[in-house]
C-alpha cells in the first residue's frame, strides 16, 4: 500500500480530491501539521479491517441483543439452528 503524506492545509484546500483518492485507493493518507503526522485518512473498508469487524457492526450487534436478549451469546444458537427454525415456520399459503 502506497502511503501519501499531505499537509493539513493541502487536505483542507483539496478535500474533495483527497476523498476521491481515498475512495479509489482506500488510503492511507497521512495528514501533517508543522511537518509532524497528526492524523490518517482511511477508506471505510480498510478502517473496518483494522477494527476486525465491518463498519456498522455495532448496530448489527445491538439488533441481535434486542431480538435475542440474554440468549444472544449462547453458542448453540447458530445460523444453522436459525435456518432450521425459520424453515419450520414458513407459510405455504399462496398469495392470490
Amino acid at each position: 500500500m502506497n502511503t501519501k503524506s499531505l499537509s493539513a492545509t493541502e487536505v483542507k484546500n483539496r478535500f474533495g480530491r483527497v476523498l476521491r483518492e481515498v475512495s479509489r485507493t482506500g488510503g492511507p493518507i497521512i495528514v501533517e501539521r508543522d511537518g509532524k503526522p497528526v492524523a490518517v485518512i482511511l477508506g471505510v473498508k480498510e478502517y473496518g479491517k483494522l477494527r476486525r469487524r465491518p463498519f456498522g457492526q455495532e448496530a448489527a450487534d445491538a439488533n441481535l441483543q434486542a431480538v435475542f436478549g440474554m440468549w444472544v451469546d449462547l453458542e448453540d444458537i447458530t445460523d444453522e439452528w436459525l435456518a432450521d427454525g425459520r424453515s419450520r415456520w414458513e407459510s405455504n399459503w399462496d398469495d392470490e
